[in-house]
């Protein structure tokens, strides 16, 4: 899970109230840091946020407040994290490396300019807010933007990388083989995916059952394999390398094309879209013909972007229904 790294002191503590004493001991006092009140919105924001990210605090007061800060955050219904605290910027640094050694930090989330420097030191996006009265519901969707955008760039520098390799490498293997390399490999993804068939039916027809819908309409099929790319997207490697449209959904047939692949983008920009074909679009049938969720189904691929089709054109039926 990606985290997030929220600065306490004026980003969500508004300490406003005990200013008067600072350059006094009792400015760290427990009592007084539990009167702090919470910055509008940030309580709200943040429970939001974990729900889909870790949460990790970082403040600027001594070590030595740490059990109050972390009573302070309970009482106001921060949600749990890990809490790093240091009083000056030097020493808040200095846990850089501890922290990027626990923590994916995808954004940081502070008030002044030397938050900005702290969060480039971890490589992360930096929200800086007005201190004491940042716009927090504005928050959440510039993660949440930041991090979809992040994933896709992500997926299309592996997805290179990848294609780079693969392009090097299978020539080679071709001219050693011939043809018969791609029937092996073919064979092979065939037998992979019946000898997981069971485990993915499983799985696939709680997910079914989770979001109501029916494996024996194609209605439904369809709504599923939306929501599949969507729900699921910053684990999926696919994620913004494909742009979908919805042909036809109806009872026995379900019917999309892919009308952008950056996969056959890149195969074509090593002028070898035979080979993308080969390892990413024909294996498609050992996925979607008979599939694990209604092995009833069936499947046609008419139209492939890497054979220089217009678009992808994945087609399930259900053979039997009459229509």
């Amino acid at each position: 899970m990606k985290a997030l790294l929220v600065f306490i002191d004026g980003t969500i503590c508004d300490t406003r109230g005990r200013h008067h004493l600072i350059g006094r001991p009792d400015f760290y006092q427990q009592d007084k840091i539990l009167e702090d009140r919470p910055v509008n919105g940030s309580v709200e924001c943040l429970k939001e946020l974990s729900k889909r990210y870790e949460i990790v605090y970082i403040g600027a007061r001594p070590a030595s407040t740490h059990s109050y800060t972390a009573e302070w955050l309970e009482k106001m219904g921060y949600p749990q994290g890990s809490i790093y605290l240091a009083e000056n910027q030097e020493g808040r640094l200095s846990l850089v490396k501890e922290m990027i050694s626990k923590h994916d930090f995808i954004a940081g989330i502070g008030d002044r300019w030397d938050d900005n420097e702290l969060h480039s030191e971890i490589g992360c996006l930096s929200i800086i807010l007005k201190e004491h009265e940042g716009k927090w519901e504005a928050v959440a969707e510039r993660v949440d933007k930041y991090h979809h955008k992040w994933r896709i760039e992500a997926n299309r520098i592996h997805l290179k990388g990848k294609v780079e390799g693969l392009a090097r490498v299978c020539p080679l293997l071709l001219s050693k083989y011939g043809e018969q390399l791609w029937e092996s490999y073919f064979e092979s993804v065939l037998e992979m995916a019946e000898n997981s068939r069971q485990a993915r039916r499983v799985g696939e027809l709680a997910s079914f059952a989770q979001h109501n819908l029916d494996p024996t309409d194609l209605r439904d099929a369809a709504k599923w394999d939306s929501m599949l790319r969507e729900d699921d997207w910053e684990n999926n490697p696919v994620y913004g390398l494909q742009e979908f449209e919805l042909v036809e959904a109806t009872h026995d047939r379900y019917a999309h094309k892919v009308t952008s692949c950056y996969y056959a983008d890149l195969w074509k920009e090593q002028g070898r879209p035979d080979i993308g074909y080969q390892i990413h679009c024909r294996t498609d049938m050992a996925w979607w013909n008979h599939p694990a969720w209604n092995p009833e189904v069936r499947f046609e691929q008419p139209k492939t972007l890497m054979q220089g089709d217009d678009c992808c054109l994945f087609i399930q039926s259900l053979p039997y229904v009459s229509r």
